[in-house]
């Protein structure tokens, strides 16, 4: 494990400095979770499911006083560096080496080191990948590998997929998936004043394991929907109508870098 100073001068550890400071440039300075009038308060109660390293609970630490944090991590290694960079933060935490899922049960996942913040159980297609990245070429690629702009057109796509194939070398992990409502239960949970999932291509499994009298509990939802996976080309407008169902507002967030390849913000805040 080892630590890396932060742009903000904060000290962490991480496994691959790409998503340590690819995370935090998302949470501390985007501020992508905390859009669309979602907020905390003190006492409140959050389920970070998708926790990483930690970093979005760390974050989530600072704005409000006394929160109740429910971690969700599957893969041991990175369950690990969450506990060590949450290990003196202030709020009360509850620390789950699982995923988040349907039904109870072990399955695999991709554990990718040189990017651990995209390990999953379900990958991204590869196809799909490749020919977003050729669509936003110069958005995309060239803004992370300023000398891409030089490559020839002919040669873009053996590039993308070179550095892809580099990235993305996974590693096979079992790991324990358990319903959400199965965790509300055990806990006597009443109330969740905010979900966040980032669970990397999994977040309509983690959905379809709450049950109809758990959704009640839920006040907010500030998610990552990936639409880059087999028949995941509708789930943002899918998991948008479900939501709305069950009496949330919907808000989607802006174009950026990552709705370009197929990644988006949803958010959700219940009627009042």
């Amino acid at each position: 494990m080892r630590q890396l100073i932060l742009p903000n001068g904060e000290d962490i550890y991480y496994l691959d400095k790409m998503t340590a400071l690819y995370v935090y440039q998302e949470i501390f300075e985007d501020n992508v979770y905390f859009q669309h009038n979602i907020e905390i308060k003190d006492n409140d109660i959050i389920f970070d499911v998708g926790a990483n390293i930690g970093l979005f609970s760390k974050y989530t630490a600072k704005l409000a006083s006394d929160l109740k944090i429910f971690t969700f991590e599957p893969i041991l290694d990175i369950f690990t560096v969450l506990k060590a960079n949450l290990k003196d933060v202030s709020a009360t935490f509850r620390h789950y080496n699982i995923g988040i899922g349907e039904t109870e049960k072990e399955i695999d996942f991709l554990y990718y080191p040189n990017v651990c913040a995209d390990s999953t159980a379900i990958p991204f297609e590869w196809k799909r990948k490749v020919d977003l990245y050729l669509e936003h070429y110069e958005e995309v690629v060239c803004k992370d590998f300023p000398g891409a702009k030089n490559i020839p057109e002919k040669s873009r796509k053996e590039f993308i997929e070179k550095i892809l194939k580099r990235l993305y070398k996974g590693k096979k992990i079992k790991g324990i998936i358990r319903p959400l409502s199965a965790i509300i239960k055990e806990n006597n949970i009443q109330n969740i004043d905010l979900l966040k999932i980032d669970a990397e291509n999994y977040e309509k499994q983690v959905i379809a394991g709450i049950l109809d009298g758990d959704w009640k509990k839920i006040q907010q939802i500030s998610m990552e929907v990936h639409e880059h996976i087999k028949e995941g080309q509708n789930l943002l407008n899918e998991l948008s109508n479900f939501l709305s169902n069950k009496g949330f507002n919907i808000s989607i967030g802006a174009d950026c870098r990552e709705t370009k390849l197929a990644v988006y913000m949803l958010y959700a805040k219940r009627y009042h």
